[in-house]
């Protein structure tokens, strides 16, 4: 007889902020005795995902071939499960997912919102709103995010505005590792994430070409993999280096299991996102002491960023204003991070609490 409760996760093989966020909930989930599975939905890809999984938890694998083949695949896989709980967090999986929960009535469904519904098409929001309703809760990072879901018609008591989950005892073991820099006498900006437009990496070489006029011995690393989107972005980037004359001054250090030293060994941390759902990568800069330049892309980064204290801040796709925030941040030495986090508490309520 089962005695625990059980959740199933459905999980992109991505490394992404809803991917770290579900594994930190996967934690807090076990850590109250519940029983974890993991499906990673591939792609195509290598397994990357899964070397993130906490220790003990059983996992499986979807293939995907065609959305029909996944729609059978998930299926199938909440049969042979049978949790009390699925749970995912991207949105073009929660709506399949949602599909599949009229025929299991006795399972509950708890999807999170990793991103605004203003910046999908129209048509994901129509479908949205009729498969988001069946869901038995709906996690919002922001205030926003939950105006936005409301907006489309979820119920306000089905939906838990909880900010993002920090890992503090893990980040700071990991910043704790050996510079990758070998000399000091460098101005060092450091950027975090994959190689897609929505990142604004092109936006950020722009303004470091800005930055680099005024300081000649600074340097900007962008940390990420550089093969997303076919590498067109990367392509693109290349460019704007040969346009500007920044060889020897952009680096481009791939895919890093623990990007934390670079963050703590910088000078200023830098966001240049053109949309965010909640930044991962500026809130653990922000942690780890580090004054930040970003792009006010979304409105929980000006709450987030108090000018002058963390930070400073810049309008979406402006190089200049950007280059202004990255130098003024290099004067700021006591970091106040007004960040507050959900708690474990506050995350597993919610999984607890659809049982009424």
């Amino acid at each position: 007889m089962k005695t625990k409760k059980s959740v199933l996760i459905f999980i992109q093989n991505s490394l992404g902020g809803a991917e770290r966020v579900q594994i930190e909930i996967a934690k807090m989930l076990l850590a109250d005795g519940w029983d974890v599975k993991f499906c990673m939905i591939g792609f195509g890809r290598d397994d990357e995902i899964s070397k993130f999984y906490p220790v003990g938890v059983g996992h499986s694998e979807i293939m995907a071939k065609s959305q029909i083949g996944l729609l059978k695949d998930i299926y199938s896989q909440i049969k042979e499960t049978r949790p009390d709980v699925v749970f995912a967090s991207a949105m073009h999986l929660n709506q399949r997912i949602l599909i599949m929960s009229s025929f299991f009535r006795n399972i509950r469904f708890v999807m999170r919102n990793e991103n605004y519904l203003y910046t999908v098409p129209r048509l994901k929001r129509i479908t949205m709103a009729l498969t988001y309703k069946k869901a038995d809760a709906v996690i919002s990072q922001t205030e926003e995010m939950e105006d936005e879901l409301i907006s489309i018609g979820i119920k306000k008591s089905k939906i838990y505005t909880l900010y993002n989950p920090i890992d503090e005892r893990s980040i700071i073991k990991k910043a704790g590792e050996p510079s990758p820099f070998s000399e000091n006498d460098k101005v060092r900006f450091v950027a975090v994430g994959r190689f897609a437009p929505q990142k604004g990496f092109d936006i950020l070489i722009e303004a470091f070409a800005r930055v680099s006029q005024k300081i000649n011995d600074s340097e900007l690393y962008i940390v990420g993999e550089t093969y997303h989107s076919n590498g067109e972005v990367l392509n693109q980037l290349n460019a704007l280096i040969d346009e500007y004359e920044l060889s020897g001054k952009v680096f481009f250090p791939g895919f890093k299991e623990n990007p934390y030293p670079y963050v703590r060994n910088c000078n200023v941390f830098v966001l240049s996102s053109r949309y965010e759902g909640l930044p991962n990568a500026l809130i653990e800069a922000l942690f780890l002491g580090k004054p930040c330049a970003a792009i006010s892309c979304i409105p929980i980064i000006s709450r987030i960023i108090s000018e002058g204290r963390n930070g400073y801040l810049a309008s979406p796709e402006n190089p200049s204003e950007l280059a202004d925030a990255m130098l003024k941040a290099l004067n700021l030495t006591e970091i106040k991070n007004t960040y507050k986090p959900g708690s474990s508490e506050e995350f597993v309520s919610v999984f607890n609490g659809v049982f009424g």
